[in-house]
Order: structure tokens, then sequence, then C-alpha cells
């Protein structure tokens, strides 16, 4: 009876994101939960008993699919899927998509999960997103023993990522970085007063940072008070007039300032004349307007921190080449977790393959060796004896290039390729 080989299988991905593909086009193909679950079952409906995974993110459209090797679907057939679910034309996604096999799929699925392939590289989000596109592959039966094992580590790599580099932690963007220098000077916000004067879209994202440090009150002052208003009430503080500036400077712990004033607001004499009012409180100032709000004499004084939009973009720029160095640690790290996954999926059909193609080999030598000693009776136990090592050392020196030549290519693109062609040369499927 002949062993059991597991089927030779290919690892197929095909995707377009938001570097190959406007938003427009990935609205058009992008998944809710419910009809990725419905777009399963019609792949598997169409191709059974394949393995698919569809990730689909504001950023990324990918389905993954593992199949016999030859077999279907092939990367053509999965494009022309995604077209036909979702009623568009196949030549209007072609050339947005991208598409991997074997290796370049646990590659690019690695760098995916672990975010290195995001918009906003360090960012947590597309590992809640892999995962659910994994769990949802489970409840629709469609994530077989290779997919469950893809998906696993692929988790198991990012959250290994994260936590030896420290990839998530840092910040890049001006305006988040103008958050960190406030926090190097306090050590607690909930008693601070945080002044914003102007109320543009670099006023409002710094805001969005600052809110989440719960500081005590926010103000925003702004030559519109409509606008204002607007302002305060997406960020719970209060609307206040350009007109008192000097009061509200005396409130200030935290200054944001980005208005499009053609001359500084705030001269060195002005926030001089308002130092003993302020009982000489520190004050964090962050003006990043072109031209600046505030004198650069003004970070002379005592007390005031003041930082603009160079200096910003100095402290983003070492913040960056930090995370140049965990990318390339995560890099690192993402190729050792590939390793591994290959070698398991590697040793998932070449061990057994290699006995099949053995016990074959020795299943045909026995039935030769019966047919010997029927026409030959009289051949004695020794005789019967070397002509059986003969016959075994025979069948390990024919075999020796095949099996070589499966074990050395056994994480290569090139394995199932071969492992199929044994099989059918030697009789095993």
């Amino acid at each position: 009876m002949k062993s059991f080989v597991p089927e030779s299988l290919r690892l197929v991905a095909v995707g377009l994101n938001h570097r190959t593909a406007p938003i427009d086009l990935r609205e058009k193909i992008a998944f809710t939960p419910e009809s990725a679950a419905a777009a399963i079952a019609a792949l598997r409906a169409k191709f059974p008993g394949v393995e698919v995974v569809i990730l689909s993110t504001c950023n990324r459209v990918e389905l993954y699919c593992v199949r016999p090797v030859g077999g279907e679907p092939s990367a053509d057939a999965m494009a022309a899927f995604l077209a036909d679910f979702h009623g568009v034309s196949v030549d209007l996604i072609r050339p947005h998509l991208y598409q991997h096999e074997d290796r370049a799929v646990v590659e690019h699925l690695f760098a995916v999960a672990s975010s290195l392939d995001s918009m906003v590289v360090g960012e947590t989000q597309i590992l809640f997103q892999v995962k659910a596109a994994y769990q949802c592959a489970v409840a629709a039966g469609s994530a077989g023993t290779v997919l469950h094992a893809l998906f696993q580590r692929a988790l198991a790599a990012a959250r290994d990522v994260h936590e030896r580099t420290g990839l998530s932690s840092g910040r890049l963007s001006v305006a988040s970085v103008a958050i960190d220098l406030a926090r190097a000077v306090f050590d607690r916000f909930d008693d601070k007063t945080v002044l914003c004067i102007g109320a543009g879209k670099m006023a409002s994202l710094m805001l969005r940072h600052l809110v989440d440090l719960r500081p005590r009150a926010i103000l925003v002052a702004n030559r519109s008070l409509d606008r204002a208003q607007a302002v305060a009430t997406e960020f719970r503080g209060l609307p206040r007039s350009l007109e008192d500036l000097d009061q509200l400077l005396i409130a200030a712990d935290i200054l944001l300032t980005s208005t499009g004033a053609a001359r500084p607001m705030i001269s060195k004499e002005r926030f001089r004349a308002l130092l003993k009012l302020r009982k000489y409180r520190p004050i964090v100032m962050i003006d990043i307007a072109v031209p600046r709000d505030v004198e650069a004499g003004v970070g002379q004084l005592q007390n005031v921190y003041l930082y603009n939009v160079d200096d910003l973009e100095e402290v983003a720029a070492g913040a960056r080449e930090k995370r140049d160095e965990k990318v390339s640690a995560s890099r690192v790290l993402i190729t050792e977790h590939v390793e591994e996954f290959l070698k398991w999926f590697a040793a998932r059909d070449v061990g057994p393959l290699v006995k099949a193609l053995y016990d074959r080999c020795h299943e045909i030598a026995a039935g030769e060796l019966q047919a010997i000693y029927a026409r030959q009776p009289e051949m004695g136990p020794a005789e019967k004896a070397e002509v059986e090592r003969l016959a075994h050392r025979l069948v390990g020196k024919i075999l020796h290039d095949p099996v070589t030549q499966l074990t050395m290519r056994a994480e290569t693109t090139a394995r199932p390729m071969l492992a199929a062609a044994v099989k059918k040369l030697f009789g095993l499927e």
C-alpha cells in the first residue's frame, strides 16, 4: 500500500494598495466583513478546496490563496474574480495589481502585518486588521492547514517585531513631535492650560495629539470667532477673541500657534511685560507658522521654551533616523520568521515524499527479487542476502540525486515543481 503523500501546494497572493492604486479604485473593490465572507464562499464554489483569506482595509485589498501546483486559481484568475465580484472591468484594476508566489507571499504578509508596508510605518491597527481577516476566513472554513500556519505566524512575527524593536513607539509628524517636546518639559497636564492661536488644519492636528494628555483647559483664539468656536467644540475647548491675547498668554502653559499673519504677533517686549503676571511659570511655545507668529527673541526669556517649524523638523528627522534603525532591525526579525515558516512549509511534504519514494522503489525491488527467486529456486540464503544487499544499494544510489535535489531546494520556489515531478515520475500521486 502506498504511503500518504501531502499534495504539493503553492502560495499565491494578488492585491493592490495605497502605493499602487488611487483611493477611488480601492473603494470600488473594498470588502466589508459581510461581503468578504460572501466572496470567500463564491471563490471556493468556483475553485473547490482552495484555501483563501481576504484582507481589505482603507489602504489595501489582498487575496491570499493556497492551491495545488499547476492548479487553480492562478493569479490571473484571482484578479478576474476580484473584478467580477465587484462588477468592474479587470482591465481597470490589472495595471494596479501586484502578485506574489510562495516565498514572496510569506515575506509580503509578514511585512504587512508588522506595518512595514503601511502608509505610517509602526502603526498597529494593521495587526488587528490582519487578525480580523484571518478570523473571517476561519469562520468561513477557508483557512486550511497552510493558511492557519501562515497567518498565525505572521501575527506572531508582527508582535515580535513591535515588542523587540519598538517600531510602534515614537512619532514622526511635526505636529506630534511638538507634543513630545511639551511632554519633555511638563510631567503632568491635568493642571495645564493650552492656548491655540489659529484654527487651521495644523492647529487641529496638534490639538488632536494633545487632547489625549487631558489638559485642564483648551482655549482657541482666532480672528474668526465662528471658526474658533468650531475647533473649540471639536476638542471640548473654549473659543476666545484675539483681542484678549495678553490675558490669554498670562493663562497659558502651552502655546500652539499657526496663523497666516505677516508679522509676529508676540514680540519679545510684549511677552517680557507679562512674565511677572505669569509668576514666571514655564511655558512651551510651539510656533509652526511661516512667517513666524513669535519673535525668536521670546525664546531668550526666562522659563520660555520656544520651538519653530525648523526646530520640529530637526527633531522629527532624528526620530526618522531612529525609526530607520528600527525598520532595519524589524526586517531582520521578519526574515528569521519567514525562514522558520518556510522550513515548516517544506517539511510538510518533503519528508513524507522522500519516505514514499524510497518505499515505492524498495517495493519494486522486492517484487523483482521475488521473480528472480521463483526462476532460480536453487539460490541459497547467503546468495539471496547478497542479491538483496545489492538491490538495496542500487535503490539508494538511484534515488540519491533526486532526494538531494528535493531536500536542497526544500525552501525554494522550485520545491513544489520538483515534488510534483517526482510524484508523477514515480507514480506516487
